[in-house]
């Protein structure tokens, strides 16, 4: 009887650890940086930033490629995804592709992905 008490305390302690692993970290966040397209940036692509790799980068993000935000302060890229709705993105984000922006969301890190659910962004002044 005590064995299967014990057992069963293990699975209850094993189970609730793995659901506290499961959420992700989460924080709201305001930040300064260029919308990127994720691909180009990683491999250096054409330049893979700035506003000679505009079209570029519209062409890449129009075709699916991930849109992120490289954080002028701290060097990070953040994938973008909208905080709300079942769309990505990537054509909401097109007017602001190699632009400097501030952005607004939550952001949300598990497994070393870091994705920024964005709910505001505008050109920075």
């Amino acid at each position: 009887m005590k064995s299967v008490l014990f057992f069963l305390v293990l699975i209850v302690v094993v189970a609730g650890s793995a659901s506290a692993q499961a959420q992700p970290k989460t924080s709201d966040v305001s930040l300064v940086g260029e919308i990127i397209d994720i691909k180009c940036y990683t491999t250096g692509m054409m330049g893979g930033r700035g506003p000679e790799h505009e079209d570029c980068a519209i062409s890449c993000i129009k075709g699916g490629l991930p849109v992120g935000l490289l954080d002028e302060k701290s060097g990070e890229v953040y994938t973008i995804v909208p905080a709300k709705g079942m769309k990505g993105a990537n054509l909401a984000l097109l007017p602001f592709v190699a632009k400097r922006v501030k952005i607004q969301g939550s952001l949300l890190e598990k497994g070393g992905n870091q994705i920024l659910a964005y709910t505001s962004i505008e050109e920075a002044k």
